[in-house]
């Protein structure tokens, strides 16, 4: 018969200590990296915009230096935030806000294993049960170390440890293959929207290089450009699903759009805004807020859904222009420096409709645009296998996580591995 697992606070086995509230008038541009909330992402650190102290201050403060293989906690504000310290991050110092774990009692808890129980999601749903606070939410290390887990033999937190790791390293893997055919298709954009498919003659325009054969056009030649519209003053969008569903800058989504946290308004709503309605024989393009510039086109399930007043539709009105091509032209850095020279300097970023019409399209033949259309389509399609591939893996190791981490499945654990420990 397998060992019992045993349940306790996290304190049992672990220490969470809280970061030095260095002060901001000391920092300075060069120096040791502060590690604060904001320098947490995806379970790394990322110190490029990282605070800086002195050197100097070492010398007081040599408690607060990380470590590697340090794990960090949010505390305050974004509390699900958490990151594992790499040799490369090194040297910094832990912030105010931020708990490390240190393992006090390493006869019953491996430091592989901790990390999989203070990301898992019973841990994190006990953590914001705990926070509180009005303006942001904030939890001490006190009730941090109060969260109770659970602890297998060390042999077992090992194995699980060890099954957990692999999906992460096949998951890393993914991700790395992501950002790989990322760079394909930008390099693959910036290639078919300057040098075009089979020109030996190019010549200069205010955009930079073209081929000799294409023209520019003012997008208000070929398109026309129409708002959204916002939900009435006094109303407000729905999370349960209306036969009118209202599409937002944050669903666009890889020249789509995104369902995952689709909103609806109600039919009264509807008959007040029902004229600012995408087809899917048009294409958006947002011109307001921090993501200016994002094009796409609507699935055939949002056909006729109400659109933000945050994104114009474009509607082709000649037939000198494939609907896709525009949508991937827009999406160019061709376009893409007009937009950012054409957008507002001052306050929230953004684009007027009449500005958006002045933007110039490079124009090709029909049949060289869909040559460009197809062959940026075949390496989003490569870029959408590996993304659908990543989603499966992170809901395999979520699913994993739960059963392997409360007992629900157990590992079997050899003698040999016993003796490891």
């Amino acid at each position: 018969m397998m060992p019992e697992w045993k349940k306790g606070p996290l304190g049992w086995a672990v220490h969470v200590q809280g970061g030095y509230p260095f002060p901001s008038a000391a920092f300075v541009d060069e120096g040791i990296p502060v590690v604060r909330m904001s320098n947490m992402k995806n379970g790394r650190l990322d110190l490029t915009q990282a605070k800086c102290m002195d050197e100097t201050a070492l010398a007081g403060h040599s408690a607060y230096l990380l470590k590697p293989g340090d794990l960090l906690l949010g505390m305050s504000g974004s509390i699900e935030n958490f990151a594992e310290v790499k040799a490369t991050d090194l040297p910094a110092l832990l912030n105010q806000r931020v708990g490390r774990l240190q393992i006090k009692d390493s006869s019953l808890l491996h430091s592989e294993y901790l990390k999989y129980v203070v990301t898992s999601k019973w841990f994190r749903d006990q953590v914001w049960t705990m926070a509180a606070g009005v303006a942001q939410l904030n939890i001490s290390t006190k009730q941090l170390e109060s969260i109770p887990v659970w602890y297998p033999p060390l042999a077992e937190q090992q194995k699980i440890a060890s099954i957990l790791a692999a999906v992460d390293g096949v998951i890393e893997k993914t991700e790395a293959m992501i950002e790989q055919v990322e760079v394909v298709k930008r390099g693959l954009m910036q290639q078919l929207f300057t040098r075009g498919i089979g020109h030996t003659s190019f010549r200069q325009t205010e955009l930079g290089t073209i081929p000799a054969s294409w023209t520019l056009v003012k997008l208000q030649e070929i398109a026309r450009v129409k708002g959204g519209k916002r939900v009435p003053k006094g109303y407000s969008l729905l999370e349960e699903q209306t036969p009118y569903p209202y599409i937002r800058v944050s669903d666009f989504r890889d020249y789509t759009v995104s369902q995952k946290q689709l909103k609806y308004v109600s039919e009264e709503i509807y008959g007040k805004i029902k004229r600012y309605t995408i087809s899917k024989q048009d294409m958006y393009l947002s011109i307001a807020g921090i993501y200016l510039g994002v094009a796409g086109r609507v699935p055939d399930c949002l056909d006729g859904a109400l659109l933000t007043e945050n994104a114009a539709k474009i509607t082709p009105t000649s037939d000198r222009i494939d609907l896709d091509f525009l949508m991937f032209a827009l999406g160019s850095e061709l376009c893409q420096k007009q937009i950012a020279a054409l957008k507002g300097v001052t306050g929230v970023p953004k684009l007027g409709l009449k500005r958006v019409e002045t933007l110039l399209i490079p124009l090709p033949s029909l049949t060289e645009q869909h040559k460009i259309v197809a062959g940026i389509k075949s390496v989003l399609a490569k870029l959408a296998m590996e993304k659908a591939k990543q989603t499966q893996l992170i809901a395999i190791k979520k699913e994993l996580m739960q059963k392997l981490l409360t007992g629900s499945v157990r590992v079997q654990v050899d003698e040999r591995q016993k003796e490891m420990v």
